[in-house]
């Protein structure tokens, strides 16, 4: 059941991608309800202070909060092929599926109401939010695989959910994302992580293969 969860995952983020873009596309007035209600509690909640802390929390899925890290994890030897090269092929794909191939497929607007900074480009899926579910969930994934203290998994799955909740929060909040985008993020940066386990799984059993070939 373990091997097959990816696999399982996969299917279900595809799918419910699929619905949700279907909604999103089609039901222009569900989803103009469903924006609204996301955003109110919010409108009336707008400071300088806060303005700033979701400016910063934005920034933390931009490609030169990212690079450092990753690079560090490539220079590494202990690091380079097991985790550093499969976070930074991930959050590549990612970055190109997102912004570049759906947001120009589905040319969804942003909203244009209440934008607390200045952004272009399409608005669905959300860029933002789906780089962060696919960096800190892969960084998450090789937490769990070969960190051996457990409160350190545990404590860093929680706080990869509280990062990429955040990422999402931040974007509604400064008016740049509808929830439908950042729901669409979520959901396609999900497939994307399963999607590389999946094909990550393969390389490995393959190269294990080949191995035992070469020394059986």
């Amino acid at each position: 059941m373990r091997k097959k969860l990816p696999i399982f995952l996969l299917i279900t983020a595809l799918f419910l991608f699929t619905v949700w873009t279907i909604f999103v596309v089609t039901d222009h007035t569900a989803m103009q309800a469903f924006n609204e209600a996301v955003y109110a509690p919010m409108a009336g909640r707008i400071t300088p202070a806060l303005t700033t802390l979701a400016t910063w929390i934005g920034s933390l899925t931009h490609w030169y909060s990212y690079t450092p890290i990753i690079l560090l994890l490539l220079i590494l030897s202990r690091t380079r092929m097991n985790i550093g090269l499969p976070i930074a092929i991930t959050l590549s794909v990612s970055a190109i599926l997102g912004p570049v191939i759906l947001k120009s497929i589905f040319a969804i607007e942003r909203p244009t109401i209440n934008q607390l900074i200045d952004v272009g480009g399409f608005g669905y899926p959300s860029g933002h939010s789906m780089n962060a579910v696919v960096f800190f969930g892969m960084c998450t994934v090789m937490v769990l695989r070969y960190a051996k203290n457990r409160p350190l998994k545990i404590g860093f799955t929680a706080f990869a959910i509280l990062a990429f909740l955040s990422v999402g929060l931040s974007r509604l909040y400064l008016g740049v994302h509808t929830g439908a985008d950042v729901i669409g993020g979520y959901l396609a940066g999900s497939a994307v992580i399963c999607a590389a386990i999946l094909v990550e799984r393969y390389i490995r059993r393959k190269a294990a293969q080949k191995s035992e070939t070469a020394y059986g």
